[in-house]
């Protein structure tokens, strides 16, 4: 899903579907637009309706959401996220000191919740981050039911509630849907990340041992981290790659990151400057 200001040109598409490898003949690419009504244009909150109103496309029991910051590195299958009872991977964390307690309070009060069932989720429930395993009819629902509740159509309704899509799915299956314990297994999915404020050699260094340590087969690099690091940290990042087998070489790895330093900035202003003039229409 491209959530950029501007569309990719026809050549970009064609070499995003090259890189998907033998899978390449089943990668479709579509847009936030596409997908979404929304009155302020691409962001942070549009992309999040677009992981829920990307159900309407999907064909299969469940799907899984990865944001661009995410790479597989070892091989997969739909055991890797879905047990096999049928009921998605996800554990459970509290959020009483957590920074979204606001959100998720505010989510739960949009649906109805009584106070006993915010509780209880402020004491125990499911993450806010990727990997996440949707229960494809289940978001169906949850989209018919917040655009009957808002009476509008969904992107608008979440951008209005300033709604967040993992609290508002978990918590439209804890109260109007069969309840998180028949949905989510309580198995997490290893995902170590490397955040902008660990983004140094310690902080990578940090991110690869738990990963080995957890035997993950997802990683994750938040695009600030390749913008803002220094050389040591960018080459450890980049030695990681090799090692799991995302490039073949250290020179081929740096490569990517050097390129993507290069277009991160303008990318950037552009972005900005496109979303300023959206919103004084």
């Amino acid at each position: 899903v491209n959530n950029g200001v501007r569309p990719l040109s026809a050549l970009t598409r064609r070499r995003l579907r090259r890189a998907y490898g033998p899978l390449w003949n089943i990668v479709r690419v579509t847009t936030t637009a596409d997908l979404v009504a929304s009155r302020r244009g691409r962001g942070w909150r549009s992309q999040q309706a677009a992981k829920l109103a990307v159900s309407r496309q999907i064909t299969t029991s469940h799907y899984v959401v990865l944001d661009a910051k995410n790479h597989l590195t070892a091989p997969t299958d739909s055991a890797s996220f879905v047990a096999l009872d049928g009921r998605a991977h996800g554990a459970f964390h509290p959020y009483r000191e957590h920074p979204l307690r606001p959100s998720l309070q505010r989510t739960l009060g949009y649906l109805g919740a009584t106070s006993e069932q915010i509780h209880e989720a402020t004491t125990s429930f499911p993450p806010t981050a990727t990997p996440f395993v949707f229960t494809t009819v289940l978001v169906r629902e949850l989209l018919e039911g917040v655009e009957s509740l808002s009476s509008a159509p969904f992107g608008v309704a979440f951008e209005r509630e300033e709604l967040l899509e993992f609290f508002l799915y978990s918590g439209w299956v804890m109260t109007r849907g069969p309840g998180l314990a028949a949905v989510m297994d309580g198995v997490s999915i290893p995902s170590p990340t490397v955040w902008p404020k660990a983004a140094n050699v310690a902080g990578v260094g940090e991110a690869i041992a738990e990963a080995a340590r957890d035997d993950a087969f997802v990683f994750a690099v938040h695009r600030q981290v390749l913008a803002r690091a220094d050389a040591a940290t960018r080459k450890l990042v980049a030695a990681h790659w090799v090692d799991v087998g995302l490039f073949g070489d250290q020179r081929e790895a740096e490569s990517l990151i050097r390129r993507f330093r290069r277009r991160y900035f303008p990318a950037l202003i552009v972005t900005r400057l496109t979303e300023r003039v959206r919103r004084t229409r």
